[in-house]
């Protein structure tokens, strides 16, 4: 059995870092935590890679769950707009449909299904003038590992 963490953390970003809001700025993506130096009003983390053994006699197989999570804030005012616009970019990037697999770049591992396991909009928060709305959503995909 090989771990597929490297090769789903390939692909979350590649597909993450193509969603834009507003329209022509791109969301910025980043694996795990925000770095100290930036502040955007937007962006995405994805990571708590998780996978379960799944494998039987013939195959190697694993359940991945990868958590995304979307922050937004904005001064005095938060709608929400943005944090569902961008969650629905997400959904069409990771799960567009049932068949839908994320293509991953390991000839390794193949993604032979996906599901949304959880998707939750947390209540807004405020710190001084700011009002934070967060979307956190959980995503299950079944790996097969084409090892001999």
């Amino acid at each position: 059995m090989l771990s597929s963490n490297l090769a789903i953390r390939q692909a979350y970003n590649t597909l993450l870092s193509t969603i834009q809001y507003p329209a022509s700025v791109f969301v910025p993506v980043y694996f795990q935590q925000i770095p100290t130096d930036s502040a955007p009003s937007i962006y995405i983390t994805f990571g708590q890679i998780r996978n379960n053994d799944d494998s039987n006699k013939s195959a190697s197989v694993t359940q991945t769950s990868v958590t995304v999570s979307i922050f937004t804030n904005s001064p005095q005012y938060n709608d929400g707009v943005a944090v569902d616009t961008v969650a629905n970019e997400v959904l069409n990037r990771l799960y567009l449909n049932p068949q839908f697999k994320i293509p991953l770049s390991s000839s390794f591992f193949q993604v032979i299904g996906t599901q949304l396991n959880s998707d939750q909009t947390n209540d807004w928060s405020q710190d001084q003038q700011n009002i934070y709305i967060d979307r956190i959503m959980v995503f299950e995909h079944t790996i097969f590992q084409n090892v001999s």
